[in-house]
């Protein structure tokens, strides 16, 4: 296994590997404000009920803002799509280390909402769009995620003890997001100038004749071949709602979860969920070697029975050692499902619809990740804690039928005729 991994690594295109290793930045960026936004409102005054509001304007504002950013992005490039929601998201982090109102949490939030509409909306094609293979597509996903989410890990870690080493005034998370936006507009300037603006991959597999006759295709052959393209498009992206509900109703709560279920202190809950981190690197790591083993069908269908078990568990009643054994195996499990439903996603969409799907892809996924938000906000207000965890269980198997009966087959004939 660590061979392979080693391998995977060595072989990556030079830009791949710059991509990659700043996002070590990024993550511990994420990973701090994710830890502290919560508890920081909740300092400030702000009730469960507003930050599940708050959560899910954040959520909506990536929805509407996506389909307009697919557009963009083809015309000022995908690197600069990517820098700019990077220092977008660097200035929110600063407004929300300045402002106490719930107007200026507002518009920091959809600030920073807009930044990861443009991070989303470019960072995937872009990263692809540096790889010489199907293959190495794959690879390049996990790894990035793993080195995000490891070094998320770490950002959450730092996020439990930096109000202490570093108190601020309003509260004190204060100081904290100003070191989280410096590291997400450090990452962004060094993507800037490390990555090459203009990239294209090589198309070695058309030939001239190939390119003759596909110029002499009529309009009514291409509609069809349109048609079908898109009613692949629009289930993929029905997939992808599923992932963004089952994100939405636990992900951004679980500190709130853990400080109020279990009543952890904010150094323990760093702790938990940075080990956490740990093991959602763990996942990303060991995803494409299980899928080179298996195959994405039987990787898919176990990944969806063993989040659907573990989370079912989860909404128990049980010691607090036990909650934190299944949140860790959860993560595992979770991330590796998640990387690939959206790597064997994009990998099986054609290069010139891959910045359409990623605005339809981001659209799905946060709308629902808007109603599962908005409604976790309340019933975590009504100290429901369990309740989340049975949602996420039903979910969970809502998405492994649309998986079955609508986009198996046709994912596996598309990644087949790629290959």
């Amino acid at each position: 296994m660590w061979t392979y991994t080693v391998n995977l690594v060595r072989d990556l295109s030079p830009n791949v590997k710059r991509f990659i290793a700043t996002e070590s930045l990024f993550g511990i960026g994420v990973g701090i404000s994710s830890l502290i936004l919560n508890l920081h409102l909740l300092d400030l005054g702000f009730s469960k009920g507003d930050i599940g509001k708050i959560t899910s304007l954040g959520a909506l504002t990536i929805g509407l803002a996506s389909l307009p950013a697919g557009f963009i992005v083809k015309l000022i490039g995908r690197k600069t799509m990517l820098v700019i929601g990077m220092l977008l998201a660097f200035l929110a982090l600063v407004l929300f280390g300045i402002g106490t109102s719930i107007v200026a949490v507002t518009v920091a939030q959809l600030v920073y909402s807009l930044g990861v509409t443009a991070i989303v909306n470019s960072e995937i094609q872009l990263i692809f769009q540096y790889c010489r293979t199907r293959k190495e597509e794959t690879s390049a996903y996990s790894l990035l995620f793993a080195i995000f989410t490891l070094f998320t890990g770490l950002g959450t870690w730092l996020g439990g003890y930096l109000p202490e080493w570093l108190p601020g005034h309003t509260t004190m998370y204060q100081y904290a997001f100003f070191v989280a936006g410096g590291c997400l507009g450090l990452s962004g300037i060094l993507r800037g100038l490390l990555l090459p603006s203009n990239y294209t991959k090589a198309q070695g597999n058309v030939t001239a004749a190939e390119e003759k006759n596909g110029s002499e295709v009529t309009k009514s052959s291409a509609r069809p071949k349109k048609r079908h393209a898109m009613y692949f498009l629009l289930l993929l992206s029905l997939l992808i709602f599923n992932s963004g509900f089952t994100f939405g109703l636990l992900s951004p709560f679980l500190n709130v979860i853990l400080k109020f279920r279990f009543q952890m202190e904010d150094g323990n809950i760093s702790g938990v969920l940075a080990l956490s981190g740990f093991f959602f690197f763990i996942g990303s790591i060991i995803m494409p070697y299980v899928v080179e083993r298996w195959g994405s069908r039987r990787t898919f269908v176990f990944l969806f029975l063993y989040n659907i078990a573990v989370v079912a568990l989860m909404a128990l009643v049980m010691p607090t050692a036990v909650f934190a054994i299944l949140l860790l195996i959860r993560g595992t499990g979770f991330t590796m499902l998640n990387n690939l439903m959206d790597s064997e996603c994009m990998s099986a969409v054609a290069e010139e619809d891959r910045n359409l799907f990623a605005g339809m892809r981001t659209v799905s996924r946060s709308i629902g990740n808007t109603i599962a938000s908005y409604w976790a906000g309340y019933i975590l207000a009504g100290n429901h804690y369990s309740m989340p965890f049975l949602l996420t269980a039903v979910a969970l198997l809502a998405g492994f039928a649309i998986y079955a009966w609508f986009v198996q087959g046709k994912l596996d004939r598309r990644l087949q005729s790629q290959t």
